[in-house]
């Protein structure tokens, strides 16, 4: 299935100076929306206002309380004090959450299960210290230590992510998927490797930047797959593994590998206007931006003919972009498509 789109009255605007459609067209599109009722409270579409703020950053709170900050006072709470802490709290966010969907509040609610599946690599430590599991960190080492023993809490951890997904279809909650395979691919490499974190800086390089494509190809197969946007934290996740890394390995070389870094993110680029995802098209100019900083100041030593001549052909494409739009794109569109333009 493919990703269901929107549009504004901008858009429609658009069509007509671009020959898609006429002022009449234009008008009766108008007039069908204002009589077509448009969904309001709490069916409304989450955008990015007051209350989208709110419902995230209220999840982000408690996910953060029951993860990141939990893991400093752990220890003073027992073993049974810490499973029942945990299952309790995830319990209770989960049933919230289920309630305030069931009553149509689909973004809080969804935003509480969100926060509750957070909590699950929490419970399931609790459980494998009470039971006796050899565990030679703290949980608060999840963040920051890379260790094979972390590799069953997050196989239980993803497993849950995703039955969690097939019931309540939030797309959030991939970021939970992402997040634990990436840490989960840092642990079993340095398992299989037998360290390779500490000794092979460029070996681990080249493995998150592997993984970053898998990642991204990932995303690319649920975008085109599912019709919500389960994607995106997919997408995140995979360019920041490719970004510092990739540059590490090529840039840092010069030569051959800083143009092959070159080429990556002008494909990124490219990537941006067929998948139509504008994370694509951020991440792949910070990669241009990045090529164009190692010329400036490896290659040509932070000469200025070097900073004129880069703004030159910035404006060069602004220029060209606004002819093509204003003259080449019409005539494109008169040959291709005439019945459009009729």
């Amino acid at each position: 299935m493919k990703q269901s789109q929107t549009f504004t009255t901008k858009d429609i605007h658009e069509w007509q100076s671009l020959g898609f459609i006429d002022q009449a067209q234009v008008q009766a599109i108008l007039n069908h929306l204002k009589t077509t009722p448009s969904p309001t409270g709490k069916e409304a579409r989450l955008g990015f206002n007051l209350i989208s703020i709110a419902y995230y950053f209220g999840g982000f709170m408690i996910l953060f309380a029951y993860t990141v900050f939990m893991g400093i006072a752990w220890d003073t709470l027992g073993e049974f004090g810490q499973i029942a802490i945990s299952a309790v709290t995830l319990g209770l966010l989960g049933g919230i959450g289920a309630l305030l969907k069931w009553r149509g509040y689909k973004h809080a609610g969804g935003i509480l299960i969100f926060a509750a599946v957070g909590i699950v690599p929490l419970l399931v430590y609790s459980v494998q210290n009470a039971v006796g599991v050899n565990l030679p960190h703290e949980y608060e080492g999840f963040y920051r230590i890379v260790s094979d023993s972390w590799v069953p809490m997050e196989v239980i951890s993803i497993a849950v992510a995703i039955a969690t997904i097939l019931i309540v279809r939030y797309p959030l909650i991939t970021l939970h998927i992402a997040f634990w395979l990436w840490f989960m691919s840092m642990d079993i490499v340095d398992f299989v490797t037998g360290g390779v974190w500490d000794n092979g800086y460029e070996v681990a390089q080249v493995v998150s930047v592997l993984f970053g494509f898998a990642m991204l190809g990932l995303g690319v197969l649920l975008q085109k797959t599912l019709e919500k946007d389960y994607a995106f934290w997919f997408y995140l996740f995979g360019h920041i593994c490719v970004l510092c890394p990739l540059s590490m390995l090529t840039i840092d070389s010069g030569g051959v590998l800083a143009l092959i870094y070159l080429i990556v993110y002008i494909g990124f680029v490219l990537a941006s206007i067929l998948l139509q995802r504008k994370v694509f098209l951020v991440f792949g100019a910070l990669g241009v931006y990045g090529y164009l900083c190692y010329l400036a100041f490896e290659v040509f030593d932070g000469g200025l003919g070097f900073v004129f001549g880069l703004a030159t052909v910035g404006l060069i494409i602004v220029l060209s972009t606004v002819a093509f739009q204003r003259f080449l794109q019409p005539w494109l569109v008169a040959r291709l498509h005439p019945q459009i333009a009729a």
